[in-house]
């Protein structure tokens, strides 16, 4: 058997019987607080989009890893990146680091340093460490429970799609879609404040369904949303309906927004939705279907979404 007969799921299940892994990043307690601590890599053929620029390319690698840190409801501290490229251009390069500082201090992370090599293709792996007092777990939602994201959904999917499939010119990039699958931005803020007020959290990186499934099955609940609560830009749906795509589809199963998918006590609504503008889509139910209702009917949401090893392409 292959690692892409088990998928990225199966994979971190089995190493969880010998490792304490299954949320977004792992938590060690170091005095009255946690270290947060996460690792994440991004490769040229499966994670970085043709029309990214190098700093584009230099504020993902940091974006993808500060996401977990959010999801966790956690400070971020420190940054390392591991980078790996053939010869190139040096003036590439610098615009790359450039880009890494620049997303490092906005979220105020300490760029502390790495590693390089040579690498057939651009091979980045970033490693994060951050700090709270409180880490939010994916496996605390209740029932009852409500259920929201940060943002809006399906673009990055939509953007990716077309980037990749259409002839996208340039003046056409700073729409808000293309951005989105461009250059992503972590939830840091958004995740501090909803450390004290949500029961469980997760970033939707991986999509919607996957990160929805995640919370459910490590909580030992269920859960019901609405597909037409599901926040939907309308650029999205804009550019969906000139290209025939389905934008409830990529809302639902499309990769690549970086929003936070959270559950918590109806009564911290008011608060909640008092300091960020929050989506409720549904809520965290007993027993353990996930289903999602659309016009009143009821269907159980696949397991779909982007998975590594099951997602990219294999060599016969």
């Amino acid at each position: 058997m292959r690692l892409s007969d088990f998928g990225e799921k199966e994979i971190i299940k089995e190493l969880s019987m010998s490792l304490d892994i299954g949320d977004d990043a792992a938590y060690i307690r170091s005095g009255d607080k946690y270290l947060v601590l996460s690792t994440d890599m991004v490769y040229e053929d499966t994670h970085i989009l043709p029309q990214m620029s190098w700093e584009q390319k230099g504020r993902l690698i940091v974006t993808v890893n500060l996401s977990d840190i959010a999801a966790m409801g956690a400070k971020p501290l420190a940054f390392l990146l591991g980078y790996g490229s053939p010869d190139m251009d040096y003036r590439d390069f610098k615009a790359f680091i450039k880009g890494v500082h620049d997303q490092c201090d906005r979220f105020k992370t300490k760029y502390a340093g790495g590693d390089t090599n040579w690498m057939p293709k651009l091979t980045l792996s970033g490693t994060v460490m951050g700090e709270t007092k409180n880490p939010v777990l994916r496996s605390s939602a209740r029932e009852g429970d409500l259920i929201a994201v940060t943002g809006n959904l399906g673009s990055a999917s939509i953007g990716t799609k077309l980037l990749l499939e259409r002839d996208i010119s340039p003046s056409e990039l700073g729409n808000p879609v293309f951005l989105k699958a461009l250059q992503p931005e972590p939830r840091i803020g958004e995740g501090l404040f909803l450390n004290h007020h949500v029961n469980a959290m997760t970033d939707i990186s991986d999509g919607l369904a996957t990160s929805l499934r995640d919370v459910a099955v490590n909580s030992g609940a269920g859960a019901r949303i609405d597909i037409e609560k599901l926040p939907v830009a309308e650029e999205a749906d804009i550019l969906a309906t000139e290209y025939d795509l389905d934008s409830v589809e990529h809302a639902l199963y499309g990769e690549g927004d970086y929003e936070l998918l959270f559950t918590f006590k109806r009564e911290e609504i008011k608060v909640i939705s008092s300091e960020l503008p929050v989506y409720v889509i549904g809520e965290i139910t007993c027993g353990e279907d996930i289903v999602a209702v659309d016009s009143g009917e009821e269907f159980k949401i696949k397991k779909q979404g982007y998975e590594h090893f099951r997602s990219c392409p294999q060599k016969t």
